[in-house]
């Protein structure tokens, strides 16, 4: 069975040979670029082309690496960041060296980083601090004395893009055929398409406003979900018959819940993701792979109503996320993709055999109904033990041998 045979077969929830691995098959399922050269490392491959993909730092995953972890998906771009192609013959001329954390990494040609002597690195207005492995976000400067009024936004000042440029169409649909005909993985593309992701005033704000003014919001949200409905028709004609899944994302979590409160994101919310994935499903084949952190197991009910297919990162260490809870009460309707690796559980101290029995018993727990895909808690942070790698890696080979 080849890697795409397995992935469809498991998306249409059927008997697959073996565990499907979805390491660095999206945005949210990869390794910091640190992290991703100790897991070369374990793989004793020697590439020194390990490529930037999003702002999150995490890397690109290379056919070879792929090949020799037997991973099962291959993310076709990242509009999160990346103004460079991923795949193709002809690509090297876009991506040029960079020292980062005093290793050699290839970043778009596009991109600029600047390092201080005091070993601060800025990339754009972003800024990594000395011993750092993440950018954060340097917000502009404001004038604490200064009253500014939070002027309620008009949804008719709010026009979301109903179209995607051809030149970008014509670089996803290339790079989408040569994946499909060079290789036999399963294609996932990144968040592309408008999605459901918008605050047009800070988030308080916003949160305040669906509760005095919700038509408001509910206008903002619509137009939203027009202009994803209409990109998703354009994405498919492109690249649906080589891709499977299409990921997008919103953070609806924390530890502890749904952050708005599950009332208030079903009566804002759920009409519109509704409308979003009944049309997504009538519009294109590839699978819906929603990405949301924190513990929203209160709302998954209703993201399987709203026909929900995958969700990522699986984030166990939440409130009532814990792999069996999941698997006992919507194991049969959804597709976990993450979850066996949570750092939070088992930060770098942890003794490696801690970590194996804890990968593997996630990995047993969440593939009980088969419809699990191997991942990470979200992406792997680069100062993760190799060890930790290692043991991870093996406990996903030591279930596929049971």
């Amino acid at each position: 069975m080849t890697s795409r045979e397995r992935i469809r077969k498991l998306l249409d929830r059927k008997p697959v040979d073996r565990i499907p691995n979805g390491l660095g098959g999206c945005e949210t399922a990869g390794l910091h670029m640190l992290a991703y050269n100790k897991l070369k490392a374990i793989l004793r491959i020697e590439s020194s082309e390990t490529r930037l993909d999003t702002f999150m730092c995490n890397a690109v995953m290379e056919l070879e690496v792929l090949e020799a972890m037997q991973g099962d998906i291959v993310l076709l771009a990242s509009p999160l960041m990346c103004s460079s192609n991923f795949w193709g013959s002809d690509i090297k001329s876009e991506w040029k060296k960079q020292m980062l954390w005093d290793q050699s990494f290839m970043v778009p040609k596009t991109e600029t980083f600047v390092t201080e002597a005091n070993g601060t690195i800025w990339w754009g207005n972003s800024k990594c601090p000395p011993d750092g492995i993440f950018f954060d976000h340097v917000p502009d400067e404001v004038n604490d004395t200064q009253s500014y009024a939070i002027p309620i936004p008009s949804p008719d000042d709010f026009n979301p893009l109903n179209d995607i440029s051809d030149n970008k169409l014509r670089a996803l649909e290339e790079q989408a055929r040569w994946l499909f005909e060079n290789t036999n993985y399963s294609i996932n593309c990144g968040e592309t398409i408008q999605d459901l992701q918008i605050c047009p005033m800070p988030m308080t704000e916003w949160w305040m406003l669906m509760i005095e003014q919700p038509q408001i919001v509910h206008e903002y949200l619509s137009k939203a979900c027009e202009a994803g409905l209409s990109q998703l028709k354009l994405l498919d004609q492109a690249i649906g018959k080589y891709t499977d899944i299409l990921s997008i994302a919103h953070d609806w979590g924390d530890m502890r819940g749904v952050t708005m409160g599950p009332d208030l994101w079903r009566e804002i919310y759920k009409p519109h993701y509704k409308r979003l994935f009944t049309q997504w499903h009538e519009i294109t084949n590839m699978k819906i792979n929603l990405h949301s952190c924190g513990s929203i197991v209160d709302i998954l009910p209703d993201f399987i109503e709203c026909e929900l297919d995958i969700l990522n990162p699986v984030q166990i260490s939440a409130r009532e996320m814990d792999p069996e809870n999941l698997i006992t009460k919507f194991g049969d309707k959804l597709i976990f993709y993450g979850g066996c690796f949570d750092v939070i559980q088992n930060p770098p101290g942890t003794p490696d055999e801690v970590v194996f029995e804890s990968v593997r018993k996630n990995i047993m727990t969440l593939s009980k109904n088969g419809g699990y895909i191997f991942a990470g808690v979200h992406n792997i942070p680069g100062d993760t033990p190799q060890s930790h790698l290692k043991a991870m890696l093996d406990a996903y080979n030591d279930c596929n041998a049971l």
